[in-house]
């Protein structure tokens, strides 16, 4: 028998099998629990799952106890666009195989659904989520009354206005929907704040004064008595907080200077103070 017609029937062992790396690529499952292989025998590859072939042939063939090199180049496959949403966008680590696709919404708007998609073998998983708007609920109850004609649902940047018909609005005249559903703070109060008349020894009034006055209302009517003098602001007012913005004045007794002991004999007497 001719040496070629031997080699044609030579089974080849595993020592020359066709198992050698490929990036992203396999033997294809046929052929894995094969031991031996003859001359002209041809094997199949594919690539991995979520590569597809980017050229080159995917068939090694025996020849002669050696495989001929594997050309074929496998890429990852596209996932493309994750799809459209409203009020939001994906953010992508990339759009091929693997890569994942984070829904981010805009301001003022809250995601509802799975936030990140993968892209797999068949395209991007799940479906885009949704943003909807945020939404606060009704202020709680207060004195104060609404200037604004703000009408439920409140969305985002949203605001009421208040004001009071009787009393001084204590907290904020504005409150406003935020980001995160809640409002920028509670509904202010309606409060009657009022300073008490001052306490100021040694004065009297020149004029009626009353008990009680009201914020920003300010006085400056009152007088020291003989003997004593006036030191402070000559106007005072009524704050905010129920109380008197300026420290409140004085009323100081007038005194004498020293007298010195004439008419006294020298060295009987120290210097003489005399108050008023």
């Amino acid at each position: 028998m001719p040496d070629s017609w031997y080699l044609a029937f030579v089974r080849f062992l595993p020592d020359i099998s066709p198992w050698s790396h490929v990036a992203n690529a396999n033997l294809a499952d046929k052929y894995i629990t094969m031991t031996s292989f003859s001359s002209g025998d041809k094997v199949y590859y594919r690539c991995d799952v979520g590569y597809t072939p980017a050229g080159g042939s995917r068939i090694r063939k025996c020849d002669n106890g050696k495989w001929t090199p594997l050309k074929l180049k496998c890429e990852r496959k596209l996932c493309g666009h994750a799809g459209d949403m409203s009020n939001g966008q994906f953010v992508y680590t990339g759009v091929e195989f693997g890569d994942t696709a984070t829904a981010v919404c805009d301001e003022g708007f809250i995601l509802v659904g799975r936030a990140t998609r993968h892209c797999m073998s068949n395209g991007w998983d799940g479906r885009p989520p949704v943003c909807e708007a945020v939404e606060c609920q009704e202020p709680t109850e207060t004195n104060a009354q609404r200037r604004n004609f703000q009408e439920p649902p409140y969305t985002f940047r949203n605001v009421i206005q208040y004001g009071c018909q009787v009393g001084s609005l204590v907290g904020s005249r504005e409150i406003w929907c935020t980001n995160n559903g809640t409002w920028s703070s509670p509904p202010p109060q309606c409060k009657v704040i009022r300073c008490r008349s001052p306490n100021i020894p040694n004065a009297f009034w020149i004029n009626s004064h009353k008990k009680m006055y009201r914020p920003m209302e300010a006085i400056s009517s009152f007088k020291c008595k003989s003997g004593y003098t006036f030191s402070g602001p000559a106007h005072i007012t009524c704050g905010s907080e129920g109380q008197w913005l300026q420290r409140l004045p004085k009323c100081l007794p007038i005194c004498c200077s020293a007298l010195s002991p004439g008419g006294f004999n020298k060295g009987l007497l120290p210097n003489l103070y005399i108050g008023c």
